[in-house]
């Protein structure tokens, strides 16, 4: 509640509203800004549970690597990172929420759906060319390896469908490439997606999936 205060009094949100998902490791409410615009408020669990979950994305990559083994430090170094993350992606091409701001475990963006609704994941929609999806999905892909990135749970929970086109959520697990686990979680990653639209037609494979994002 501190952190929230600590945001309404900067100025970055005047309410929070109501919330708008539930995850494993965090929560994600609307809020409303000073100008009225509608913002996205992301705060992640202060728990051991979560403190599990995502250590392992945080071990070994080499931007966190002086980050202390409790659970705070690791869900402050863990908003900082979807923060960077997201940053990172959307210099690179990346159709992702706008990052705004982070503080201590609490993380704002751009809030992606309107007043009734927020947008529905991708496997929630009824895709009238699942094809043309899917290449703008490859164009994702494709954007975050430019980043030198790996997204690590790729799949079509984590893909929102929203103005026709796919935008990028849940980053903070990504992983630079030199992370040494990045290889394994990119092939899961390519995995997942090609699963998805065979499911839904489309003629793809893993490894002609995997050859497009990485240009071969």
């Amino acid at each position: 509640l501190l952190t929230i205060a600590d945001l309404i009094t900067d100025g970055v949100i005047s309410t929070l509203d109501y919330p708008v998902s539930t995850g494993k490791e965090a929560n994600v409410f609307h809020a409303t800004g000073p100008d009225g615009r509608a913002k996205a408020v992301k705060i992640y669990r202060i728990a051991n549970a979560t403190f599990r979950n995502i250590s392992v994305y945080i071990d070994g990559d080499p931007r966190f690597k002086k980050v202390k083994r409790a659970i705070r430090p690791t869900l402050w170094a863990w908003a900082q990172k979807e923060y960077k993350n997201l940053v990172r992606m959307e210099d690179a091409g990346v159709r992702v929420p706008t990052p705004e701001r982070v503080h201590n475990n609490v993380l704002v963006m751009e809030y992606i759906g309107d007043e009734t609704q927020p947008a529905p994941a991708l496997r929630e929609v009824r895709l009238e060319d699942p094809t043309a999806v899917y290449a703008d999905v490859v164009a994702n892909l494709q954007a975050i390896r430019k980043a030198e990135l790996v997204h690590a749970d790729m799949s079509e929970y984590n893909l929102l469908w929203w103005d026709g086109r796919v935008v990028v959520i849940d980053v903070g697990q990504a992983v630079t490439l030199d992370h040494p686990r990045a290889s394994e979680w990119f092939k899961r990653d390519v995995g997942n997606i090609a699963r998805f639209f065979r499911r839904l037609r489309v003629n793809v494979t893993a490894a002609g999936l995997e050859r497009a994002i990485l240009g071969g």
